[in-house]
Order: structure tokens, then sequence, then C-alpha cells
């Protein structure tokens, strides 16, 4: 990683990846009217993981354009 283009590819596919682990979770959570249900991600792990990766790769985004003006 070491131009901003490069670094700008890997956030979005990142951030791609964790919306797809989003929709994916909240698709498959089934309605309970009856009683009260706790939902435990499936993906939670991987989710975690890719949202700190983002915010790494965000972070060194936003120093780059501080450090061009």
């Amino acid at each position: 990683m070491s131009n901003r283009s490069e670094i700008l590819t890997e956030y979005r596919k990142a951030n791609e990846k964790l919306d797809e682990l989003k929709a994916t979770e909240a698709r498959q959570v089934e309605p309970c009217y009856q009683q009260t249900i706790t939902i435990r991600p499936k993906y939670g792990q991987q989710m975690q993981e890719l949202s700190a990766k983002c915010d790494y790769l965000n972070m060194i985004l936003e120093a780059m354009a501080a450090s061009e003006d």
C-alpha cells in the first residue's frame, strides 16, 4: 500500500464487503412476534475486522489529504 489510489481501492473493497455482510445478516433475521429474541451475528467477527480495517485505511487517507494541504 504505497500510494493513495491503492489505499483507496482497498478501502472501497473492504467497505463493500462490510456492506455485503451487514445486508446478509439483515436478511437472515426472522421476525418473531410472540417473544423476545436475541440476535447473535453470524458474521460479527468478520464485520468487526472489516470495520477496523476501514477505520485504519480512512485514517491513512485523511492523513494523506491533510499533508497535501
